[in-house]
């Protein structure tokens, strides 16, 4: 019989989608464009007993903004599920709820209700949202000639920076206010498992390491991590426009292109050879192994 660690947490998620055919964007969209999404935080998997709870409940909220930002939309209610030990402090939760809300305001969203739990083991925090856009970014839209883009910079997050990242929910709406946006993800198992996930039939892609915005070394940009920053395609003809209209501190670097070659990505190393990308990133089964 096979278990979950034998089938990692990709191949769980492919054969559940059998049963969820519109699953495999950042969040559901629901009729109006309603969009809706959820995520967990559990304690020894996305943080330390010792992180402090403001942290925690920073991450948790931001976690789900960055989702609703990868399509585009405006966050706007959240609930909230915890399970918590009996022997927790009240002052700690107190402090994971002022880490959510600190979050939650920053981006006008309004948490509106939740529910808790007991937990024998690891405490837990659900967080799940809904939001608004105009015009949902998917991941599928990607054609061939495109640009590749990604904000920010990639790796790091094994320093701690998983715990303070901003969400680009700002930075998304202006892109799909003023351009068209081909395809969106935002960048949580990596850059070289992410990549994987915009794949449509007939394309592929191909990134240059000269180009990546790395935080430290090359490998961690493509497989830490938990970096949290958009990654979106763009007709090359609007790539001028885009480098002159933006108005954000936040960098923003071209890393390669689409390509007719279907399932695969190309690396092109700092020595100008290419190779094949491998897919991996974080696989929260790996480690179970």
């Amino acid at each position: 019989m096979k278990r979950v660690r034998d089938i990692g947490e990709f191949g769980l998620i492919r054969k559940l989608r059998k049963d969820i055919p519109h699953a495999g964007d950042d969040c559901a969209v629901l009729p109006g464009n309603l969009l809706l999404t959820c995520d967990p935080v559990v304690e020894g998997i996305h943080y330390l007993r010792s992180t402090p709870a403001r942290r925690v409940g920073w991450k948790a909220m931001a976690r789900n903004l960055s989702d609703i930002a990868a399509m585009g939309g405006t966050p706007k209610w959240a609930v909230i599920s915890i399970g918590l030990r009996a022997s927790t402090p009240v002052r700690w939760v107190k402090e994971l709820y002022a880490g959510l809300h600190s979050a939650a305001r920053r981006f006008g969203c309004e948490i509106v209700g939740g529910d808790t739990t007991h937990v024998r083991n690891e405490p837990f925090v659900v967080v799940t949202m809904l939001g608004e856009a105009q015009r949902p970014v998917l991941r599928s839209g990607s054609k061939v000639g495109d640009s590749l883009f990604v904000t920010g910079k990639l790796g790091g997050s094994l320093r701690g920076r998983h715990l303070t990242f901003t969400p680009r929910v700002e930075e998304a709406r202006w892109l799909t206010r003023h351009f068209d946006i081909h395809a969106m993800i935002d960048l949580s198992d990596g850059l070289g498992s992410d990549l994987y996930h915009l794949r449509t039939r007939g394309i592929g892609f191909e990134i240059d390491a000269a180009e990546i915005p790395a935080n430290g070394t090359i490998h961690a940009a493509l497989y830490d991590g938990e970096d949290f920053e958009l990654l979106f395609t763009i007709d090359p003809r609007d790539v001028t426009a885009l480098r002159r209209q933006w108005k954000f501190a936040t960098r923003l670097t071209e890393i390669g292109r689409v390509v007719r070659a279907p399932g695969t990505v190309s690396f092109v190393g700092f020595n100008g050879k290419k190779q094949l990308l491998r897919f991996r990133g974080y696989d929260h089964f790996a480690k179970c192994r």
